[in-house]
């Protein structure tokens, strides 16, 4: 296996062993990040390509002697924050796949854990918040990022960083009362 270095000196060389060695260390993780930030599985694999495509396109200036995780961090939150920016303009869709699938999908309550609900739940909770809140919320329980490092990283000032969360906590909060006091 190469290293974060190798891999980059073959890339900035216009290598394409350099280039497949970066999808295949990195691809999952930025696909898991954006998915986290979009909750959408093609706009996240979108994302996902939109992201290689700008580190392709910037590799030449990275340092070697850095890690390459942190910088594709970035990219995948700036990549997902323009994408939830703009997606106000367009209009909500499924995926033609994945209505055909959510159809098809046979329900066996025999096989359902009470753990898989409660994050199925969860999910669903996280899906109805706004996105920016969303994003707060995944960069601090899922990421484990400090206030300031998702202040840094959303490009918002802490005070805002502070809102979303606590908005977004007291939102789930809510949810999860009425979950109970309905069941």
């Amino acid at each position: 296996m190469r290293t974060d270095d190798e891999i980059i000196r073959l890339c900035q060389k216009g290598r394409s062993e350099g280039f497949s060695l970066l999808l295949a260390a990195y691809q999952d993780r930025v696909y898991r990040r954006a998915y986290s930030f979009l909750r959408n599985r093609e706009d996240a694999l979108d994302a996902t390509q939109d992201v290689f495509l700008r580190v392709v396109q910037a590799i030449g200036h990275f340092r070697t002697g850095s890690p390459i995780w942190p910088w594709l961090r970035q990219v995948t939150t700036n990549t997902c924050l323009n994408r939830i920016r703009t997606a106000s303009a367009r209009p909500q869709t499924v995926p033609l796949d994945e209505a055909r699938d959510q159809a098809s999908a046979a329900y066996d309550p025999e096989s359902e854990a009470l753990a898989t609900w409660d994050r199925e739940w969860l999910e669903r909770a996280l899906d109805e918040l706004p996105p920016l809140q969303r994003m707060a919320v995944v960069l601090r329980h899922r990421e484990g990022l400090s206030y300031d490092e998702i202040a840094r990283t959303m490009n918002l000032p802490l005070g805002t960083v502070k809102t979303y969360l606590f908005r977004a906590r007291k939102t789930l909060r809510e949810a999860m009362e009425q979950e109970n006091g309905a069941g």
